[in-house]
């Protein structure tokens, strides 16, 4: 299997420390990567420019899948409508950067994925963008959705889903608010084949090839100070997607997402955030779009249910203008319907990490969580807010 992953993993934190510790170089390459506020390693500059462009290592460690790795490359763009004097202490930038990026990664039970988007902002933030396709080939396990079919083993039953993926969303703020309404489409072309297919109503086989296509209107309020790694403000978002045969798909049903994040300074160094979570769907959907617990420390897919509520804290500590320390924690809970929500179905999770700021300008702080869920303990690669 040529180098174990773990050893992967291991090297990927020890090139992000070493990274984050090198001293001033005096050459003119690595001069740009240098901040001339503070000396310390800074890709404000080199982002920047017309080639700029940030790799970013991929560590995917989620039982789910296993471990695994790849790369991200992200383009960013500052905005036209952007003013070029720095009218904050920080310099951060006053309106959200575009980024463009491609990824693609891997992981050693044959899960493999690749993709290709963009996310803009034009006319001073007025306009908000969105789109994204790829290809996916996923090795993963069906735990269940509710009492009445329960899978025929604890481990889960094995199947494996590919397909092809294309997302587009546009939002329009309203006059001069924080308020943000516009529409999302979605799209999945998928193959997917397990022996746990025969055991769901009204599929005969092992192997089901079918489409999802849904049409959605999105209500977003957005008082974050910065979109990639907030310290202070609001997001609520409503997401109502309804999936139909008219949209490209074989499936009827409605689907609802509410969500808000919220972060407040309540020190000078310390930024605490609130997460609340809702997913809903209706009946007739197929196995893979039901919603399930979203947190670090759970496994995808591992705690599915056709209503699910999540509710996360989050603490960061910054220590040093660059370093932060960051703090988790959370439940969530699974239900079939809205009164058999209870105590008996709280899943919990929690654990902590590093950030280091390491693009000032667009405020991009990367780092590492370590989180400790219900039945496993996960590495994850932190870059930017890990609430989206």
């Amino acid at each position: 299997m040529g180098v174990p992953l773990k050893i992967i993993k291991l090297s990927c934190v020890v090139l992000i420390i070493v990274l984050c510790t090198l001293p001033a170089w005096g050459t003119s390459f690595f001069s740009q990567f240098i901040d001339p506020k503070d000396g310390k390693l800074d890709a404000s500059q080199y982002l920047a420019g017309r080639t700029g462009f940030l790799p970013i290592p991929i560590i995917i460690s989620d039982p789910a899948v296993g471990y695994g790795g790849g790369l991200a490359a992200a383009f960013f763009h500052e905005s036209k409508d952007e003013p070029q004097d720095e009218d904050n202490e920080d310099g951060m930038l006053s309106l959200p950067p575009s980024v463009s990026f491609l990824v693609g990664a891997g992981t050693e039970n044959g899960s493999w994925f690749g993709a290709g988007g963009h996310v803009g902002s034009w006319k001073k933030d007025s306009i908000r963008y969105t789109g994204a396709a790829g290809y996916a080939d996923f090795n993963l396990k069906f735990y269940g959705i509710d009492p009445d079919r329960p899978p025929s083993d604890d481990n889960g039953l094995a199947f494996n889903i590919e397909g092809f993926l294309l997302l587009q969303e546009l939002t329009f703020r309203v006059k001069k608010s924080n308020f943000f309404v516009g529409g999302r489409y979605s799209y999945f072309n998928s193959t997917t084949k397990s022996d746990i297919l025969g055991a769901i109503p009204g599929i005969p086989n092992n192997e089901l090839d079918d489409a999802t296509g849904g049409l959605g209107l999105i209500i977003n309020y957005d008082s974050r100070d910065n979109i990639i790694s907030p310290s202070d403000g609001h997001q609520a978002k409503l997401h109502t997607m309804f999936y139909n045969n008219a949209f490209g798909g074989d499936y009827d049903y409605t689907k609802i997402k509410v969500s808000t994040y919220s972060y407040w300074p309540v020190l000078k160094s310390v930024v605490l955030g609130v997460r609340l979570e809702g997913d809903f769907i209706g009946d007739d959907a197929p196995f893979y779009d039901v919603p399930y617990i979203d947190m670090r420390g759970i496994p995808a897919l591992r705690y599915q249910g056709k209503n699910v509520i999540v509710a996360e804290l989050e603490a960061r500590w910054d220590i040093t203008y660059r370093w932060s320390l960051v703090g988790f924690g959370g439940s969530g809970w699974t239900a079939e319907n809205f009164s058999d929500f209870g105590d008996e179905s709280a899943k919990f999770a929690g654990g902590g990490g590093f950030r280091y700021l390491i693009a000032r300008r667009l405020g991009l702080r990367v780092g590492l969580d370590v989180a400790v869920g219900p039945d496993d303990t996960v590495l994850y690669m932190g870059i930017g807010s890990a609430w989206r």
